[in-house]
């Protein structure tokens, strides 16, 4: 039987959530704040970014509260559970560890792996978050179609992308345009070990040759 929806907004749904994770935070030793706002939004780096969530400090806060953002093109209620717990340890933490030595620290603790940049959950940080969705109920949320606009597909041309090295503490950015990106990524030029740049590819880009 489906469970009937208890929560009529995005944020009260990412708010349950949020307070169903307290406890698996203190279970590993890290108390996460109270004063946490959460939405479902554009984060800073807009619709084109490489961003799927981000915290801002209470120190930027007229009422010192943390503002959490959740992008809205995801509408999996997991993936965004995924997104929602990195956010977290940065509330956590203090400001200046960014995603540095003392976030991969927690991360890894907490149950996530990969690039601490875009880390994602293990499989049993996963599965606690599947339980988590099973109780909350659906999310009152529907994915953005960036690609669309008044009804009609928007091509990009050939505006730039960018694409960085996937590996922690190195920075190396570079910008290119669709064609060269599906053609095929470039290693790393500061460290062939790297390996190739990253880079997203939005789904209006997977057609388009120019």
């Amino acid at each position: 039987m489906k469970k009937d929806n208890a929560h009529t907004t995005r944020e009260g749904w990412l708010q349950a959530a949020a307070n169903e994770l307290r406890p698996y935070f203190e279970k590993h030793g890290y108390s996460v704040p109270e004063n946490i706002r959460l939405a479902i939004g554009f984060p800073s780096s807009g619709k084109r970014g490489h961003k799927m969530g981000e915290c801002w400090h209470s120190n930027f806060s007229a009422d010192r509260h943390y503002e959490i953002i959740i992008r809205n093109d995801l509408d999996d209620p997991v993936e965004i559970l995924g997104q929602l717990v990195p956010q977290l340890i940065h509330a956590y933490l203090p400001l200046e560890a960014k995603n540095g030595k003392a976030f991969r620290d927690v991360a890894l603790r907490i149950g996530l792996k990969g690039s601490m940049r875009r880390p994602s959950p293990t499989l049993v940080l996963k599965e606690r978050l599947q339980a988590i969705v099973a109780n909350l109920g659906p999310l009152p949320h529907a994915k953005l179609d960036f690609a669309r606009k008044a009804g009609t597909v928007k091509k990009s041309g050939a505006r730039y992308l960018k694409a960085e090295c996937g590996m922690d503490g190195c920075g190396y950015t570079v910008r290119l345009i669709p064609k060269w990106a599906k053609a095929g990524l470039p290693v790393c030029p500061l460290n062939a070990k790297h390996g190739r740049l990253k880079c997203e590819i939005p789904d209006e880009e997977q057609g388009d040759n120019e």
